[in-house]
């Protein structure tokens, strides 16, 4: 009798707001598609945070949402989740939703 050993599970990574500088900016070519990767980008996620380095991706709908935007050295407000040790790219920010109005 043989066992099966079912597939790890993912761990939840929450989605949030990080502001990224990339290093450098490459675009590849994937069997899914097309895909940027920018090796040594500085991100924060908030104001007082210092700056750490990492990985950074993207793919899909995340990809599309951000094609032309990211440049060296030019920091970016992204919606990011972590993803092993890089930076998966969701796309860009949400807007806050106004305050409910007092009645």
């Amino acid at each position: 009798m043989t066992t099966q050993t079912a597939p790890a599970a993912r761990k939840f990574q929450p989605i949030f707001t990080a502001t990224v500088t990339p290093g450098s900016v490459s675009t590849r070519n994937g069997k899914n598609g097309k895909y940027v990767v920018s090796q040594k980008s500085q991100f924060t996620t908030a104001k007082n945070d210092q700056p750490r380095e990492i990985t950074l991706m993207a793919f899909g709908k995340g990809f599309e949402a951000i094609q032309g935007k990211l440049r060296k050295g030019r920091a970016i407000d992204l919606a990011v989740q972590f993803d092993g040790g890089s930076l998966k790219v969701i796309g860009l920010p949400r807007e806050e939703a106004p305050a409910a109005a007092e009645g």
